[in-house]
């Protein structure tokens, strides 16, 4: 949610920024990045929603009785809020994910076992087949001479 006003602004932010994510990844910590728009989105519905609005949603979501100040205390939030909602919307996922893999693999199985028997059905069919088309062999009728 940090927005650079000139580019000093904007390159410390970036080296703060690359500080925080090194010291991360060498403590084996996960990091997750979510843009602006992404942010708003989760927490109002509304990718393009203004500033004041990202505070209210955040004070009403949270139950607070005022508006989180500083601006950057709501944008911390918002921020945490997002990132718990993207973590429930990935665990419904993949436990849909298992459900259907379950499920998938229990058609497979039940596919599997129709293909065995309609292969046994059609071998059979074609033993049959080849039992009636092939002559018996006739007994010998006495020719009189």
């Amino acid at each position: 949610m940090f927005t650079a006003l000139n580019r000093k602004t904007a390159l410390r932010l970036a080296e703060v920024r690359g500080v925080v994510l090194l010291a991360a990844a060498q403590k084996g910590v996960p990091v997750r990045s979510y843009s602006p728009r992404e942010i708003k989105a989760h927490v109002s519905g509304y990718g393009n929603a203004g500033k004041e609005q990202m505070q209210q949603m955040v004070r009403a979501l949270l139950g607070l009785a005022e508006t989180p100040e500083p601006a950057d205390a709501a944008d911390a939030l918002a921020v945490a809020l997002c990132h718990i909602q993207a973590a429930q919307a990935e665990m419904r996922l993949a436990a849909g994910f298992a459900r259907g893999g379950k499920l998938v693999a229990r058609h497979a199985a039940q596919a599997a076992g129709a293909a065995s028997r309609a292969r046994a059905a059609r071998a059979s069919a074609a033993s049959r087949r080849t039992s009636q088309a092939t002559p018996q062999p006739q007994p010998a009728i006495p020719v009189s001479r």
